[in-house]
């Protein structure tokens, strides 16, 4: 049998795996030498060859049994490779328009890399990420358990983290914390003024917020929440507050944007403390290979009591951060705030800057450490006559927490914090420490 016959043969055919149209007479005799090249160059890994061979096979002996097994067989093989090939091409479609931020467009095409096994894992946790960014976070939830057993474990812990996620997320989400702190420095002013009789006291906290995100990560959201802090000791000291905001978040495939309105209300051992109304706004990009992330806000407190009523004004604080992540686990950071208090007695208001640092690290799925530290300058802008002078102040301020999912909606966080406050009238410097251990439950209500 030539090789020229069998090209002959399979331009003579409509498909190497189209249906095959017999000879008005059957000739088996004709077909033995078929098989015998068909088998060898199968055997040989030419299945191309092999295939016009069986076909020529059928032709000339439609009851061939031996070459309907092997065409089937073939032609399956060709099939899955076909369609293997399609959903990869799914899969890398679906990563380019999902870095564009074209999500709906992304889903379609993530949705066809789930027809290949190999790629539901990654396909699956794609979907996640988009169900959970348009506030579907049952529907997100079912996609990460489908990526959480991953043979890829950088995107098996990434999908167990964002599992957690999910449960405690959603358009409307409900959040309470129960805790306890010790405080070694209680009685503060409002700019963080050590003021006579400050004593250290045990506290205890407990804090309710509801988040509504009807349109997911994107669009216009609300908060509104409820805290209380009441001291052992000195109830003198017992805050409690309310609070809301109304918001608006862009999330592009680069960019991402934020501006909200807020305001809050504290009362002070039982009588009106604060009012405060807040604008603030915040931007965040990657540029090459670190985030940098800056925010501003202003706020118009006004202090009820009148011992504090000095401390009225306005309040505007800048930030700027910039990010990196060497490991998947680890994301350090830099930057530098800054901030002005315009205040009804001028020798209160100040103007504070200095640089800050932090750190997040994920020592496994649901166990993390948060750390920041800063240092601060703050000259006053007016002398101030009681005190003979005008104040120039230092603080170093630095913190930790310790966050540990013991559960689907339930993690328990311990904190450990300290400023160190330093000023050129010697009797304003201090120190002060906290410590506190949490309780949270959170969970996705809608």
């Amino acid at each position: 049998m030539s090789l020229g016959l069998l090209v002959a043969a399979l331009l003579a055919q409509p498909g190497l795996c189209g249906p095959v149209t017999p000879l008005a007479t059957p000739d088996p005799a004709a077909a033995a030498l078929y098989v015998e090249v068909a088998e060898t160059e199968q055997a040989a890994g030419d299945r191309e060859t092999a295939l016009i061979a069986w076909r020529e096979v059928l032709r000339r002996d439609p009851r061939n049994a031996r070459a309907r097994k092997a065409l089937k067989s073939l032609c399956q093989s060709d099939t899955a490779e076909e369609q293997a090939e399609a959903a990869a091409a799914s899969l890398l479609s679906g990563l380019s328009l999902f870095e564009r931020g074209e999500d709906k467009a992304a889903a379609v095409a993530f949705h066809e890399a789930l027809s290949e096994p190999e790629l539901v894992d990654t396909a699956s946790f794609f979907l996640g990420v988009l169900a959970l960014r348009e506030g579907r976070a049952s529907e997100a939830g079912t996609f990460f358990n489908a990526a959480v057993v991953s043979s890829d474990e950088g995107l098996a812990r990434r999908a167990e983290e964002l599992r957690l996620q999910a449960a405690r997320e959603g358009r409307v989400a409900l959040t309470v914390r129960l805790g306890s702190e010790y405080d070694s420095n209680v009685d503060l002013a409002p700019d963080g003024t050590r003021r006579q009789g400050g004593s250290a006291d045990g506290v205890g906290m407990g804090l309710a917020e509801l988040r509504l995100r009807p349109w997911g990560q994107r669009g216009p959201y609300a908060r509104v929440s409820g805290n209380y802090r009441g001291h052992l000791r000195f109830h003198g000291f017992d805050l409690a507050g309310a609070g809301g905001a109304l918001g608006w978040a862009h999330l592009g495939p680069v960019l991402q944007l934020s501006a909200e309105y807020g305001l809050d209300y504290l009362a002070l051992g039982g009588a009106p403390y604060l009012l405060a109304h807040r604008l603030q706004g915040a931007a965040r990009a990657p540029v090459g290979p670190v985030v940098v992330e800056g925010s501003a806000a202003v706020r118009r407190e006004g202090f009820l009591d009148a011992t504090y009523e000095g401390y009225s004004g306005w309040r505007s604080t800048a930030r700027l951060d910039v990010e990196w992540s060497p490991t998947e686990s680890l994301t350090v950071s830099a930057g530098w705030s800054g901030g002005l208090l315009r205040t009804y007695d001028l020798a209160l208001g100040f103007f504070e800057h200095g640089p800050r640092a932090g750190l997040r690290l994920g020592l496994r799925p649901g166990l993390r450490i948060l750390g920041d530290m800063g240092y601060s300058l703050r000259g006053y802008q007016n002398f101030d006559n009681p005190l003979g002078a005008r104040r120039e102040d230092g603080s170093l301020d630095a913190g930790a927490v310790l966050e540990w999912d013991v559960a689907r909606n339930w993690s328990v966080q311990a904190s450990v914090g300290w400023r160190g406050a330093s000023s050129n009238i010697p009797e304003l410097a201090y120190g002060r420490f906290t410590g506190g251990l949490g309780l949270v439950w959170s969970r996705g209500l809608y």
